[in-house]
C-alpha cells in the first residue's frame, strides 16, 4: 500500500517533454554475420566497450561515415 504522503491526483500519466529523447528513425533489419563475428561483438558488449548491438552498429556507422567524408 502506498503511503498517503505520495498520493496525488496529478501523479503519473503522460507529461510534455518527458521520456527518452529520440536520436533518429528506427528501421528493423537483419544482418547475417559469421558466428565468430557475433562472438566478438558479444565480447565487446560483455566487456562494456559498447552498450548493445545498436550501440556497436552506431559506432561502426560513425567511423565509416568519417572515413568516407575524408576521401
Amino acid at each position: 500500500m502506498r503511503h498517503p504522503h505520495f498520493h496525488s491526483k496529478n501523479y503519473g500519466g503522460a507529461r510534455s517533454g518527458s521520456g527518452r529523447k529520440k536520436i533518429g528513425t528506427t528501421k528493423r533489419l537483419s544482418i547475417t554475420l559469421p558466428d565468430e563475428r557475433w562472438e566478438h561483438i558479444d565480447g565487446l558488449i560483455a566487456s562494456g566497450r559498447v552498450a548493445s548491438y545498436a550501440d556497436y552498429f552506431r559506432e561502426l556507422d560513425d567511423s565509416s561515415l568519417t572515413k568516407f567524408l575524408e576521401v
